[in-house]
């Protein structure tokens, strides 16, 4: 009987018959005519029919699925585990590399969509940095329930509370009693709830997607009045205006998979180039403008979302976002938690550093805004979110710091 309670190495190992299957469906797409867009406003209406076919004709000629399982096994020391959660037992998929160094600290890194666990590649190096002065840290990155190689939920329910009581379980199984964490998207919100819920735990979070309700006009009269008066410099109401342009001109997606995930779910994982199309339209907009996305990292991220095979990429909308206010937003983080934010121009969640300490998190131990880059910083600009995250640990209290250089962790 295999024993499923403590971590399995996990490889990747797409069947043939899966495998086949996709190519088969993208050898025949169809990719259908565009409208003639003025100069400027080629993604006016979606992903442009250009754009899709040059993609799928990498996909066609070059696109090598076995090649990159091999690199992402290479790159990745990954590992499944049960963790039960309420009446569901999820088999969590995770990627977890430990430091040699001494006094590493245990980082757990939470990713959203449309993205997946791949984005902590370039943050793999923090076990050991160049600098031997430099904190080194334990890195654990986990897949959502029901997004890549994670089982998935087999009931409605399953909000963003639960998936942070899985997280929470793997770091504790992990041998990690005390940690901190880091994320964006779903991540941010992930992280904010084991926050709320382990204090003595999750000593400390840093986030790079800042979501926020109006502050208490009982708690906190004057942040509310210098909302209302819109006392913004103008740099925050440039950055308010794109999480508002991003709200009311980019979240149909959210709208859709909010409200019909099983039917969106259905005709994408039906139709590899159009769960191509899906995501790659979402990735346009997140980024700094001039950025460009390797052609192999965005069929591979769609691929992930192919083999998963399952609607939670697009019910987590529906199951989280009805409770997210009283869940998360509602409620403040202890000052037993230090919170640390990064603020990049071309994201889509934004409020000034008065609105979160009001309404967010009581111990805001860091605060920076950048002026370049977008939703995926570990991605984009990976050297400027890892000196972030040194920064904010540097900025923990030393007794916070030295009861998280003690955690060992568990040799696997």
């Amino acid at each position: 009987m295999t024993d499923n309670s403590q971590p399995k190495p996990f490889k990747i190992a797409v069947g043939e018959d899966t495998l086949d299957w996709i190519n088969q469906r993208v050898q025949s797409a169809r990719v259908i005519p565009d409208v003639q867009q003025p100069e400027g406003k080629e993604w006016a209406d979606g992903i442009p029919s250009s754009v899709v076919s040059k993609l799928v004709e990498y996909w066609k000629a070059s696109y090598d699925w076995r090649k990159v399982e091999a690199k992402l096994n290479a790159t990745y020391e990954m590992f499944t585990l049960d963790i039960a959660e309420g009446d569901d037992v999820i088999n969590l998929h995770f990627v977890h590399h430990r430091s040699d160094r001494p006094g590493a600290i245990p980082l757990l890194f939470a990713h959203g969509w449309p993205g997946n666990f791949t984005e902590v590649e370039k943050l793999l190096s923090l076990t050991a940095p160049e600098d031997p002065t430099q904190q080194a840290f334990h890195i654990v990155a986990p897949s959502i329930p029901g997004f890549v190689f994670s089982s998935a939920p087999k009931a409605p329910g399953f909000n963003v509370p639960k998936i942070g009581e899985v997280y929470h379980k793997l770091m504790l199984k992990l041998g990690y009693t005390k940690y901190i964490g880091q994320g964006g998207d779903w991540g941010s919100f992930i992280l904010r709830s084991i926050a709320l819920a382990h204090p003595e735990s999750c000593v400390g979070i840093h986030l790079n997607m800042i979501m926020a309700l109006p502050p208490s006009p009982l708690k906190n009269p004057v942040t509310l009045l210098w909302l209302v008066l819109r006392w913004f410099t103008p740099e925050e109401k440039k950055r308010l205006g794109r999480m508002q342009w991003w709200m009311s001109d980019e979240s149909g997606y959210s709208r859709i998979q909010g409200t019909k995930p099983q039917t969106i779910s259905i005709g994408l994982a039906d139709s590899p180039v159009g769960m191509l199309a899906w995501i790659r339209e979402k990735l346009e907009a997140l980024i700094t403008p001039g950025y460009k996305w390797d052609d192999e990292q965005v069929i591979t991220w769609v691929m992930f979302y192919l083999v998963a095979g399952n609607s939670w990429h697009a019910r987590i909308y529906k199951e989280a976002i009805p409770a997210l206010r009283v869940q998360v937003l509602d409620k403040r983080i202890s000052d037993k938690v230090a919170f640390g934010a990064s603020c990049f121009p071309y994201d889509v969640g934004y409020v000034p550093v008065w609105w979160a300490k009001a309404t967010i998190a009581k111990n805001v131990v860091l605060w920076k805004e950048h002026d370049k880059g977008g939703h995926f910083p570990s991605v984009e600009c990976a050297e400027v979110l890892k000196a972030d995250i040194w920064e904010f640990v540097a900025s923990l209290s030393k007794d916070t710091q030295k009861i998280l250089k003690g955690q060992a962790g568990a040799k696997l």
